[in-house]
Order: structure tokens, then C-alpha cells, then sequence
């Protein structure tokens, strides 16, 4: 009996050793999966970061190539043109103006303002956060470029103006547009000039 007994003892404390062996293998699993799935995160924070610059650079080449391509049809035809609307789609515009595009709508819109001896012919190109394929939870910045065509002692001199602008911060609405006041081009507040063209 005592045998049994003394079994008994030995199988209970097995059994209190093999639990907390237990116990203690789990709670470090939950603690080193914590801890993986926070540095996961953190590369994640830098793939997301490193995909949203690189549309935006995507759409600020698109926008200057965009102002740079009225520059030259007004050079040559003395008057801007304005594309067919570009809708915006799941996938950005369609047909897509600079082939394969996410996240970018793009658009364009032209004005005229008569002075005494001056007349301003203005385009303006936007390129605006659309749907990002089902990409949600974060913004990326917004665009505008304009060129001013300014004549001057009627028709007799010519003067072009480029400007592109960005939102400064990812968020915000669409930026207004660049104005043309006393011979200086300037970008609409909350925005930076990304360069004169």
C-alpha cells in the first residue's frame, strides 16, 4: 500500500511538472507570437509606405507630363485642349491615360480671364485619389498642374507658364487651383510647388 502510495505522490507531482511545463510552453508562444507579428507589422508599415511614394511619384510625373503636353498644343495650336472625361473606374481611369494606373484619377479643366491688354488662357490637370483596387485605410497625396498663356499688347507677345503643385499632407481635399496674379505663379495654399516647368 505504501508502494501506491508513494506511486500516487510521484504521479501527482508529474502531472503538477507536466502542466506547468505547459502552461509555460503556451504563454511563450503567445508572447513570441506577439512579438513576430509586431515586427510583420513593421515591415508592412514600410511595404505600404514605400508603394505610396512610388504612386505618387508615378502620378507627379503623369501630371508634369500632362502640363507639359499642353505647353506644347498650345505652342502650336494658340489654344489648350480639354481630353474627353477620364471617369474614374475600380481601377482609375478608364481607358487608363498612362497605361496601367491604380489609385489616380485624372482630369483637366480650362479657363479664360480678359483684361485691358492681357489675356490669360489657363489649363488645369488634377490628378485625385480614386479607388485603389479595394486598397483602403490610407490617402496619398493629390496634384494639380496649370500653364498659363499669357498675351500681351494684343496678341503681340507670348508668355508661358508651367507650375505643378502636391497637397502637402496625404490627406485633405482637392487643392485649388494655381494662380496666375502680377507676372508670379503661385501654388494654392496646403500645397508645395513640386517644380516650375
Amino acid at each position: 500500500m505504501r508502494y501506491l502510495e508513494k506511486l500516487n505522490l510521484i504521479c501527482n507531482s508529474s502531472n503538477q511538472f507536466i502542466y506547468l511545463s505547459l502552461k509555460l510552453l503556451f504563454f511563450s508562444i503567445i508572447s513570441l507570437n506577439f512579438l513576430i507579428g509586431g515586427c510583420e507589422k513593421e515591415d508592412e508599415n514600410k511595404v505600404q509606405e514605400k508603394e505610396l511614394s512610388r504612386l505618387e511619384k508615378e502620378a507627379e510625373k503623369n501630371v508634369i507630363s500632362k502640363v507639359k503636353t499642353q505647353n506644347n498644343y498650345f505652342l502650336k495650336h494658340k489654344s489648350f485642349f480639354k481630353p474627353p472625361d477620364e471617369p474614374a473606374t475600380r481601377y482609375g481611369s478608364y481607358p487608363p491615360i498612362f497605361g496601367t494606373q491604380r489609385c489616380y484619377r485624372y482630369y483637366t479643366e480650362t479657363d479664360t480671364k480678359v483684361f485691358s491688354q492681357t489675356t490669360i488662357d489657363a489649363v488645369y490637370s488634377y490628378a485625385v485619389q480614386d479607388d485603389c483596387g479595394g486598397m483602403f485605410g490610407f490617402e496619398i497625396r493629390w496634384y494639380v498642374g496649370a500653364v498659363f498663356a499669357v498675351r500681351m499688347n494684343g496678341d503681340k507677345q507670348l508668355k508661358m507658364i508651367s507650375i505643378v503643385c502636391q497637397n502637402k499632407e496625404r490627406y485633405g481635399r482637392v487643392p485649388s487651383k494655381p494662380e496666375y496674379i502680377n507676372s508670379v505663379v503661385k501654388c494654392p495654399p496646403n500645397t508645395t510647388q513640386v517644380l516650375p516647368i
